[in-house]
């Protein structure tokens, strides 16, 4: 009796080990969104601007008006973190986030970096799934941490399925 009830219970570990397997390497994701981030920042060895930039996505991204603010500091003519906030952020502009890629970075002479990242977007209405993309240009300065000079929405479009 003791022995089939061992069996079972590898047979379980066994399906369930599988099963993990088989998604982990069809997705490269572990269950349940576990380790999953979003954000892909490495760039051809760099970190494709600041880890400002990443911040302030990531801020946009949740809503975070006080973070954007504070992000916004070194900015000449910074975007109004409210608008931004009630148009593109997962909670208030009703927007599923699902990738976010740097499309490239350049290191300029002057020292700054210009860095290009695209989001895609998802929204779900009465009729289904809405998708698209936004584009961002964003101007730092490598010295002490990175420092964002500037944010510019490019383009804000869905995508043509």
């Amino acid at each position: 009796m003791r022995n089939h009830k061992l069996v079972t219970l590898i047979m379980i570990l066994l399906i369930l080990g599988s099963a993990i397997a088989a998604n982990f390497a069809i997705t490269r994701e572990l269950p349940f969104g576990i380790g999953n981030d979003p954000f892909n920042f490495h760039v051809k060895g760099g970190n494709g601007g600041s880890d400002q930039v990443q911040n302030w996505l990531y801020a946009l991204r949740d809503g975070n008006v006080a973070a954007l603010s504070l992000l916004d500091k070194n900015m000449s003519q910074p975007p109004d973190p409210q608008q931004l906030v009630s148009q593109f952020s997962q909670p208030k502009g009703h927007l599923t986030w699902k990738t976010i890629n740097v499309i490239s970075a350049f290191q300029e002479s002057d020292s700054t970096i210009d860095s290009f990242v695209e989001v895609d977007l998802s929204a779900t209405g009465p009729a289904g799934v809405t998708s698209g993309y936004m584009v961002w240009h964003f101007l730092t300065v490598s010295q002490s941490g990175g420092i964002l000079l500037n944010a510019t929405l490019v383009d804000f479009r869905p995508s043509l399925r």
